[in-house]
Protein backbone atom coordinates (compact mmCIF):
# COMPACT_ATOMS: atom_id res chain seq x y z
CA UNK A 1 0.00 0.00 0.00
CA UNK A 2 1.61 3.33 -0.82
CA UNK A 3 2.45 5.79 2.09
CA UNK A 4 0.93 9.40 2.07
CA UNK A 5 2.82 12.10 3.01
CA UNK A 6 0.69 13.02 6.06
CA UNK A 7 -0.71 10.64 8.78
CA UNK A 8 -4.53 11.53 7.79
CA UNK A 9 -4.52 8.65 5.07
CA UNK A 10 -4.21 6.02 7.69
CA UNK A 11 -6.50 3.24 6.27
CA UNK A 12 -7.57 0.71 8.86
CA UNK A 13 -5.78 0.19 12.11
CA UNK A 14 -2.54 -1.92 12.14
CA UNK A 15 -3.81 -4.28 14.91
CA UNK A 16 -7.76 -4.40 14.09
CA UNK A 17 -8.98 -7.36 15.74
CA UNK A 18 -11.29 -10.05 15.99
CA UNK A 19 -11.22 -10.48 19.80
CA UNK A 20 -11.52 -14.06 20.23
CA UNK A 21 -8.49 -15.84 22.76
CA UNK A 22 -6.06 -17.75 21.11
CA UNK A 23 -3.46 -19.47 23.07
CA UNK A 24 -0.19 -17.84 22.20
CA UNK A 25 2.34 -20.06 24.61
CA UNK A 26 4.13 -21.67 21.34
CA UNK A 27 3.63 -19.56 19.09
CA UNK A 28 5.32 -16.58 17.84
CA UNK A 29 4.47 -13.81 20.44
CA UNK A 30 3.80 -10.96 17.96
CA UNK A 31 2.71 -7.56 19.88
CA UNK A 32 1.15 -5.78 17.30
CA UNK A 33 -1.23 -7.96 15.13
CA UNK A 34 -3.79 -6.62 12.13
CA UNK A 35 -6.36 -9.63 13.35
CA UNK A 36 -6.69 -12.43 15.10
CA UNK A 37 -5.15 -15.53 13.67
CA UNK A 38 -8.47 -17.15 11.97
CA UNK A 39 -9.03 -18.36 8.55
CA UNK A 40 -12.04 -16.83 6.26
CA UNK A 41 -13.89 -20.35 7.12
CA UNK A 42 -13.22 -20.20 11.04
CA UNK A 43 -14.45 -16.60 10.99
CA UNK A 44 -17.55 -18.19 9.05
CA UNK A 45 -18.24 -21.00 11.09
CA UNK A 46 -17.63 -18.72 14.42
CA UNK A 47 -20.82 -16.38 12.89
CA UNK A 48 -22.86 -19.09 12.35
CA UNK A 49 -22.39 -20.86 15.79
CA UNK A 50 -23.16 -17.36 17.22
CA UNK A 51 -26.51 -17.12 15.05
CA UNK A 52 -27.77 -20.65 16.02
CA UNK A 53 -27.64 -19.79 19.47
CA UNK A 54 -26.20 -16.32 21.00
CA UNK A 55 -26.77 -17.19 24.65
CA UNK A 56 -24.81 -20.62 24.41
CA UNK A 57 -22.29 -19.33 22.23
CA UNK A 58 -21.28 -16.15 24.53
CA UNK A 59 -21.97 -18.62 27.75
CA UNK A 60 -19.30 -21.22 26.29
CA UNK A 61 -16.83 -18.19 24.98
CA UNK A 62 -16.56 -16.31 27.49
CA UNK A 63 -17.52 -18.60 30.25
CA UNK A 64 -20.71 -19.03 32.40
CA UNK A 65 -19.50 -16.58 35.11
CA UNK A 66 -18.25 -13.68 32.81
CA UNK A 67 -21.90 -13.95 30.32
CA UNK A 68 -23.78 -14.24 33.51
CA UNK A 69 -22.00 -11.41 34.71
CA UNK A 70 -22.11 -9.49 31.83
CA UNK A 71 -25.38 -10.68 30.82
CA UNK A 72 -27.17 -6.67 31.50
CA UNK A 73 -24.77 -5.40 29.16
CA UNK A 74 -25.54 -7.85 26.16
CA UNK A 75 -28.03 -7.17 22.77
CA UNK A 76 -29.81 -10.80 23.05
CA UNK A 77 -32.53 -10.61 20.80
CA UNK A 78 -35.65 -13.59 20.88
CA UNK A 79 -35.11 -14.51 17.82
CA UNK A 80 -31.65 -13.84 15.51
CA UNK A 81 -32.97 -13.94 11.58
CA UNK A 82 -31.55 -11.66 8.42
CA UNK A 83 -33.35 -8.46 7.43
CA UNK A 84 -34.95 -8.18 4.09
CA UNK A 85 -33.87 -4.45 2.74
CA UNK A 86 -33.68 -3.28 6.04
CA UNK A 87 -36.60 -5.30 7.61
CA UNK A 88 -36.05 -7.75 10.31
CA UNK A 89 -36.47 -8.14 14.25
CA UNK A 90 -33.13 -9.01 14.44
CA UNK A 91 -32.25 -6.29 13.01
CA UNK A 92 -34.99 -3.94 14.48
CA UNK A 93 -33.70 -5.16 18.06
CA UNK A 94 -29.81 -4.58 17.69
CA UNK A 95 -30.34 -1.20 16.31
CA UNK A 96 -33.27 -0.48 19.32
CA UNK A 97 -30.77 -1.84 21.88
CA UNK A 98 -27.71 0.22 21.05
CA UNK A 99 -29.50 3.62 20.44
CA UNK A 100 -31.85 3.25 23.68
CA UNK A 101 -30.21 1.15 26.01
CA UNK A 102 -26.22 1.74 25.46
CA UNK A 103 -26.38 5.27 23.96
CA UNK A 104 -29.55 7.03 25.58
CA UNK A 105 -30.73 7.31 22.07
CA UNK A 106 -34.46 6.63 20.55
CA UNK A 107 -33.43 6.00 17.49
CA UNK A 108 -30.68 3.66 15.22
CA UNK A 109 -30.01 2.54 12.22
CA UNK A 110 -27.44 -0.02 10.76
CA UNK A 111 -24.71 1.14 8.18
CA UNK A 112 -22.54 -1.54 6.63
CA UNK A 113 -19.77 1.16 6.52
CA UNK A 114 -19.01 4.32 8.94
CA UNK A 115 -18.67 6.57 5.85
CA UNK A 116 -22.10 6.10 4.84
CA UNK A 117 -23.20 6.79 8.26
CA UNK A 118 -21.02 9.94 8.96
CA UNK A 119 -21.93 11.61 5.27
CA UNK A 120 -25.74 10.80 5.83
CA UNK A 121 -25.71 12.21 9.37
CA UNK A 122 -23.73 15.52 8.09
CA UNK A 123 -25.88 15.91 4.88
CA UNK A 124 -28.72 16.06 7.12
CA UNK A 125 -27.55 18.39 9.91
CA UNK A 126 -26.68 20.47 6.86
CA UNK A 127 -30.18 20.48 4.91
CA UNK A 128 -32.20 21.37 8.18
CA UNK A 129 -29.88 23.80 8.75
CA UNK A 130 -30.47 25.35 5.08
CA UNK A 131 -26.42 25.23 5.14
CA UNK A 132 -23.41 23.43 3.06
CA UNK A 133 -20.84 23.82 5.46
CA UNK A 134 -19.39 21.24 8.24
CA UNK A 135 -16.59 21.78 10.13
CA UNK A 136 -13.88 19.27 11.62
CA UNK A 137 -10.47 18.89 12.15
CA UNK A 138 -7.92 18.36 9.48
CA UNK A 139 -6.80 14.95 10.83
CA UNK A 140 -10.68 13.55 10.44
CA UNK A 141 -11.58 10.56 8.54
CA UNK A 142 -13.11 12.80 6.31
CA UNK A 143 -9.72 14.86 4.72
CA UNK A 144 -8.16 12.41 3.10
CA UNK A 145 -9.81 8.59 3.85
CA UNK A 146 -12.75 9.21 2.07
CA UNK A 147 -11.91 10.84 -1.18
CA UNK A 148 -13.29 14.01 -0.27
CA UNK A 149 -16.83 12.34 -0.54
CA UNK A 150 -18.53 15.13 1.74
CA UNK A 151 -17.82 17.28 -1.70
CA UNK A 152 -18.13 15.15 -4.76
CA UNK A 153 -21.16 13.31 -3.71
CA UNK A 154 -22.69 15.05 -1.20
CA UNK A 155 -22.46 18.82 -2.45
CA UNK A 156 -21.11 19.46 1.07
CA UNK A 157 -18.66 22.54 2.25
CA UNK A 158 -15.95 22.09 5.49
CA UNK A 159 -14.03 24.70 7.60
CA UNK A 160 -11.50 23.21 9.47
CA UNK A 161 -11.47 23.32 13.26
CA UNK A 162 -8.21 24.43 15.33
CA UNK A 163 -4.58 26.00 14.02
CA UNK A 164 -2.41 22.96 15.54
CA UNK A 165 -2.71 20.43 13.43
CA UNK A 166 -0.97 17.84 15.63
CA UNK A 167 -3.24 18.63 18.29
CA UNK A 168 -7.06 18.43 19.41
CA UNK A 169 -8.96 21.79 18.41
CA UNK A 170 -9.02 23.95 21.71
CA UNK A 171 -12.80 24.65 23.30
CA UNK A 172 -11.78 28.64 22.47
CA UNK A 173 -11.02 27.38 19.12
CA UNK A 174 -13.96 25.96 18.47
CA UNK A 175 -16.54 28.88 20.40
CA UNK A 176 -14.22 30.99 17.52
CA UNK A 177 -15.99 29.35 14.80
CA UNK A 178 -19.18 29.07 16.78
CA UNK A 179 -18.93 32.87 17.29
CA UNK A 180 -18.96 33.95 13.91
CA UNK A 181 -22.16 36.02 12.33
CA UNK A 182 -25.35 32.90 12.49
CA UNK A 183 -24.99 32.72 8.59
CA UNK A 184 -21.55 31.88 8.14
CA UNK A 185 -21.30 29.82 11.12
CA UNK A 186 -20.91 25.65 9.91
CA UNK A 187 -24.72 23.72 10.12
CA UNK A 188 -22.83 20.64 12.36
CA UNK A 189 -19.35 20.88 14.44
CA UNK A 190 -17.65 17.37 14.29
CA UNK A 191 -15.79 15.85 16.76
CA UNK A 192 -13.79 12.73 16.82
CA UNK A 193 -13.96 10.93 20.00
CA UNK A 194 -10.38 9.82 20.26
CA UNK A 195 -9.04 11.02 17.80
CA UNK A 196 -7.03 8.29 16.16
CA UNK A 197 -4.60 9.90 14.10
CA UNK A 198 -3.24 12.07 16.76
CA UNK A 199 -2.53 8.49 19.05
CA UNK A 200 -6.52 8.57 20.62
CA UNK A 201 -6.13 11.87 21.79
CA UNK A 202 -9.44 13.34 23.58
CA UNK A 203 -11.30 15.53 25.08
CA UNK A 204 -12.05 15.62 29.31
CA UNK A 205 -15.78 15.61 30.10
CA UNK A 206 -15.61 18.63 31.21
CA UNK A 207 -13.99 20.06 27.73
CA UNK A 208 -16.77 18.63 25.82
CA UNK A 209 -19.35 19.61 28.29
CA UNK A 210 -18.39 23.24 27.23
CA UNK A 211 -18.18 22.70 23.61
CA UNK A 212 -21.86 20.90 23.61
CA UNK A 213 -23.32 24.11 25.59
CA UNK A 214 -21.49 26.56 22.60
CA UNK A 215 -23.08 24.43 20.15
CA UNK A 216 -26.52 24.47 21.45
CA UNK A 217 -26.38 28.07 22.48
CA UNK A 218 -24.98 28.90 18.76
CA UNK A 219 -27.82 26.61 17.14
CA UNK A 220 -24.91 24.44 15.55
CA UNK A 221 -25.87 20.83 15.80
CA UNK A 222 -22.45 18.35 17.47
CA UNK A 223 -21.67 15.03 15.90
CA UNK A 224 -19.51 12.53 17.00
CA UNK A 225 -16.99 10.49 15.16
CA UNK A 226 -17.22 7.81 17.47
CA UNK A 227 -15.31 5.14 15.71
CA UNK A 228 -13.33 3.69 19.07
CA UNK A 229 -16.20 5.47 21.79
CA UNK A 230 -15.82 1.36 22.95
CA UNK A 231 -12.34 2.00 23.20
CA UNK A 232 -12.51 5.12 25.02
CA UNK A 233 -15.19 5.18 27.44
CA UNK A 234 -13.05 3.64 30.48
CA UNK A 235 -10.94 6.87 30.35
CA UNK A 236 -14.44 8.93 31.11
CA UNK A 237 -15.73 6.39 33.59
CA UNK A 238 -11.95 6.30 35.30
CA UNK A 239 -11.60 10.46 35.06
CA UNK A 240 -15.18 11.81 35.45
CA UNK A 241 -17.63 8.67 36.08
CA UNK A 242 -19.21 9.02 32.69
CA UNK A 243 -21.19 6.30 31.19
CA UNK A 244 -21.42 6.14 27.02
CA UNK A 245 -24.79 7.41 27.32
CA UNK A 246 -23.21 10.25 29.55
CA UNK A 247 -21.13 10.93 26.60
CA UNK A 248 -23.72 10.49 24.00
CA UNK A 249 -26.15 12.70 26.20
CA UNK A 250 -23.88 15.95 25.18
CA UNK A 251 -23.91 15.20 21.04
CA UNK A 252 -27.11 15.65 18.68
CA UNK A 253 -25.79 12.57 16.81
CA UNK A 254 -23.28 9.67 17.59
CA UNK A 255 -21.66 7.46 14.94
CA UNK A 256 -20.57 3.79 15.95
CA UNK A 257 -18.13 1.52 14.66
CA UNK A 258 -18.61 -2.36 15.41
CA UNK A 259 -15.64 -4.30 13.40
CA UNK A 260 -12.88 -2.29 15.07
CA UNK A 261 -11.80 -3.04 19.00
CA UNK A 262 -15.40 -4.98 18.88
CA UNK A 263 -13.92 -7.32 16.03
CA UNK A 264 -17.57 -7.48 14.08
CA UNK A 265 -17.12 -8.14 10.42
CA UNK A 266 -17.92 -4.86 9.69
CA UNK A 267 -20.66 -2.69 9.89
CA UNK A 268 -21.56 0.46 11.91
CA UNK A 269 -24.78 2.18 13.57
CA UNK A 270 -25.81 5.70 13.21
CA UNK A 271 -28.10 7.15 16.55
CA UNK A 272 -30.10 10.25 17.22
CA UNK A 273 -32.96 11.49 19.63
CA UNK A 274 -35.13 12.60 16.77
CA UNK A 275 -36.71 9.51 15.06
CA UNK A 276 -37.26 11.62 11.82
CA UNK A 277 -33.55 12.38 11.72
CA UNK A 278 -32.91 8.64 11.05
CA UNK A 279 -35.63 8.20 8.57
CA UNK A 280 -34.24 10.39 6.62
CA UNK A 281 -30.61 8.97 7.03
CA UNK A 282 -32.26 5.46 5.78
CA UNK A 283 -33.11 7.70 2.59
CA UNK A 284 -29.35 8.23 2.43
CA UNK A 285 -28.87 5.39 2.41
CA UNK A 286 -30.56 3.80 -0.42
CA UNK A 287 -29.22 7.40 -2.30
CA UNK A 288 -25.64 5.56 -0.93
CA UNK A 289 -26.47 2.33 -2.16
CA UNK A 290 -26.32 1.17 0.82
CA UNK A 291 -29.47 -0.38 1.34
CA UNK A 292 -28.48 -4.20 0.43
CA UNK A 293 -30.96 -6.83 -0.23
CA UNK A 294 -30.17 -8.23 3.42
CA UNK A 295 -27.22 -7.04 6.30
CA UNK A 296 -27.87 -10.04 8.42
CA UNK A 297 -24.55 -11.56 8.06
CA UNK A 298 -23.12 -7.95 9.09
CA UNK A 299 -25.27 -7.73 11.86
CA UNK A 300 -25.20 -10.87 13.27
CA UNK A 301 -21.52 -10.93 13.59
CA UNK A 302 -21.70 -7.44 14.70
CA UNK A 303 -23.79 -8.03 17.45
CA UNK A 304 -21.83 -11.26 18.34
CA UNK A 305 -18.47 -9.03 18.37
CA UNK A 306 -20.03 -6.43 20.69
CA UNK A 307 -21.39 -9.14 23.12
CA UNK A 308 -18.01 -10.52 22.97
CA UNK A 309 -15.86 -7.39 23.71
CA UNK A 310 -18.08 -4.97 25.50
CA UNK A 311 -16.62 -4.85 29.20
CA UNK A 312 -13.16 -5.88 28.47
CA UNK A 313 -12.00 -2.29 27.53
CA UNK A 314 -11.28 -1.16 30.67
CA UNK A 315 -8.94 -3.54 31.66
CA UNK A 316 -7.02 -3.54 28.28
CA UNK A 317 -6.59 0.49 29.30
CA UNK A 318 -5.12 -0.33 31.96
CA UNK A 319 -2.87 -2.76 30.63
CA UNK A 320 -1.71 -0.60 27.84
CA UNK A 321 -0.91 2.41 30.65
CA UNK A 322 1.26 -0.12 32.39
CA UNK A 323 3.11 -0.99 29.22
CA UNK A 324 3.52 2.42 27.71
CA UNK A 325 4.99 3.36 31.41
CA UNK A 326 7.76 0.53 31.73
CA UNK A 327 8.68 0.82 28.13
CA UNK A 328 9.25 4.49 28.72
CA UNK A 329 11.18 4.02 31.85
CA UNK A 330 12.65 0.82 30.76
CA UNK A 331 14.04 2.71 26.80
CA UNK A 332 15.02 6.25 28.29
CA UNK A 333 18.47 5.34 27.99
CA UNK A 334 18.52 4.73 24.73
CA UNK A 335 19.31 8.23 22.98
CA UNK A 336 19.20 8.70 18.82
CA UNK A 337 22.55 10.97 17.21
CA UNK A 338 21.27 14.30 18.15
CA UNK A 339 19.88 13.11 21.74
CA UNK A 340 15.97 12.26 21.31
CA UNK A 341 14.57 9.12 22.02
CA UNK A 342 14.64 6.50 20.05
CA UNK A 343 11.53 4.91 21.64
CA UNK A 344 8.34 7.68 21.95
CA UNK A 345 4.54 7.18 22.08
CA UNK A 346 1.56 9.54 21.71
CA UNK A 347 0.40 10.13 23.60
CA UNK A 348 2.75 10.12 25.90
CA UNK A 349 0.16 9.07 28.47
CA UNK A 350 -2.35 6.12 27.02
CA UNK A 351 -5.64 7.09 27.07
CA UNK A 352 -7.09 3.67 26.09
CA UNK A 353 -5.98 0.52 24.53
CA UNK A 354 -4.85 2.17 21.49
CA UNK A 355 -1.55 4.60 21.20
CA UNK A 356 1.20 5.10 18.31
CA UNK A 357 4.90 4.47 19.35
CA UNK A 358 6.73 6.68 17.46
CA UNK A 359 10.96 5.09 16.65
CA UNK A 360 13.66 8.01 16.02
CA UNK A 361 17.12 7.96 14.85
CA UNK A 362 16.81 5.16 12.17
CA UNK A 363 15.96 4.17 8.85
CA UNK A 364 12.58 1.41 8.15
CA UNK A 365 15.35 -0.75 7.06
CA UNK A 366 17.24 -0.81 9.89
CA UNK A 367 14.03 -0.98 12.28
CA UNK A 368 13.40 -4.09 10.47
CA UNK A 369 16.26 -5.65 10.46
CA UNK A 370 16.28 -4.93 14.29
CA UNK A 371 13.40 -6.17 14.72
CA UNK A 372 14.10 -9.40 12.91
CA UNK A 373 17.27 -10.38 15.19
CA UNK A 374 15.07 -9.59 18.06
CA UNK A 375 12.58 -12.51 16.62
CA UNK A 376 15.43 -14.42 15.95
CA UNK A 377 16.86 -14.53 19.44
CA UNK A 378 13.42 -14.16 21.30
CA UNK A 379 10.54 -15.47 19.27
CA UNK A 380 8.89 -11.93 19.65
CA UNK A 381 8.55 -9.62 16.66
CA UNK A 382 7.92 -5.99 17.89
CA UNK A 383 5.97 -4.77 15.02
CA UNK A 384 4.56 -5.32 11.61
CA UNK A 385 4.43 -2.25 9.57
CA UNK A 386 6.24 1.27 9.96
CA UNK A 387 4.93 4.78 8.49
CA UNK A 388 6.88 7.81 8.10
CA UNK A 389 5.96 9.60 11.04
CA UNK A 390 5.41 13.19 9.39
CA UNK A 391 4.09 16.35 10.48
CA UNK A 392 0.02 17.63 9.30
CA UNK A 393 1.53 21.25 9.10
CA UNK A 394 1.90 21.24 5.19
CA UNK A 395 -1.73 19.64 4.88
CA UNK A 396 -3.25 22.51 7.10
CA UNK A 397 -1.21 25.45 5.09
CA UNK A 398 -2.36 23.84 2.03
CA UNK A 399 -5.84 23.77 3.29
CA UNK A 400 -5.29 27.20 4.51
CA UNK A 401 -4.64 28.69 1.78
CA UNK A 402 -1.28 29.35 1.73
CA UNK A 403 0.25 30.03 -1.62
CA UNK A 404 4.02 29.02 -1.09
CA UNK A 405 4.72 25.94 -3.65
CA UNK A 406 7.50 23.87 -2.26
CA UNK A 407 10.05 22.23 -4.85
CA UNK A 408 11.03 18.55 -5.27
CA UNK A 409 13.78 19.71 -3.08
CA UNK A 410 12.33 21.15 -0.39
CA UNK A 411 9.86 18.57 0.04
CA UNK A 412 12.63 15.60 -0.03
CA UNK A 413 14.05 17.52 3.00
CA UNK A 414 11.24 17.97 4.85
CA UNK A 415 11.09 14.00 4.68
CA UNK A 416 12.52 12.49 7.63
CA UNK A 417 13.50 8.99 6.67
CA UNK A 418 14.72 8.66 10.32
CA UNK A 419 11.15 8.63 12.09
CA UNK A 420 8.44 6.40 12.10
CA UNK A 421 5.74 4.71 13.50
CA UNK A 422 3.40 2.54 14.11
CA UNK A 423 -0.82 2.03 15.54
CA UNK A 424 -1.20 -0.58 17.65
CA UNK A 425 -3.73 -2.07 20.62
CA UNK A 426 -4.10 -4.73 23.12
CA UNK A 427 -6.43 -7.27 21.71
CA UNK A 428 -7.33 -10.66 23.50
CA UNK A 429 -4.58 -12.38 21.28
CA UNK A 430 -1.71 -9.44 22.98
CA UNK A 431 -3.55 -9.11 26.22
CA UNK A 432 -1.91 -12.67 27.14
CA UNK A 433 1.09 -11.60 27.17
CA UNK A 434 3.04 -10.47 29.73
CA UNK A 435 4.06 -6.63 30.17
CA UNK A 436 7.79 -8.03 30.62
CA UNK A 437 7.26 -9.28 27.08
CA UNK A 438 6.48 -6.09 25.67
CA UNK A 439 9.25 -4.43 28.09
CA UNK A 440 11.70 -6.84 27.38
CA UNK A 441 11.41 -6.70 23.30
CA UNK A 442 11.73 -2.88 22.95
CA UNK A 443 14.54 -2.92 24.99
CA UNK A 444 15.90 -5.51 22.83
CA UNK A 445 14.86 -3.93 19.72
CA UNK A 446 17.22 -0.76 21.15
CA UNK A 447 19.97 -2.86 22.07
CA UNK A 448 20.14 -4.04 18.15
CA UNK A 449 19.29 -0.64 16.94
CA UNK A 450 22.42 0.79 19.00
CA UNK A 451 24.66 -1.80 18.63
CA UNK A 452 25.10 -0.67 14.67
CA UNK A 453 25.86 2.78 15.55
Amino acid sequence: MPTSAITTTLATADCATVDTPVSTETKLKQLCMFMAPMTANEKILRTARYAENPAAYLSSTLGEAVFDDRKDQLSLAEETNMDIYGTGTHKQHFEQYIAQEVLGKQAGLFFLTGVQAQLAALKIHCERAGKKNAAWHVSSHLEEAEERSFEALYGLERTLLGNDPEALPTVKEIETVLGVAPAERPAVILVELPNRVLGCKTYSFSELQQISSACSEAGVAFHMDGARLWEIEPYYQATAGKSFADLAALFDSVYVSFYKGLGGVTGAMLVHDDKAFIAEAKVWQRRAGGNSFTLGYEIIDCERGYNENIGTFARKREKMITIVDQITEATAQFRTADGGKVVSFVPGKATCCQIHTVFSGFTASELEQARDKVQAKSNVRVFERLRPKESLDEKMKAERGSTQQQTEGEDAEAHDDRRHFMEWMIMSVTEQHDVSVFVDGYVALCEELLATK
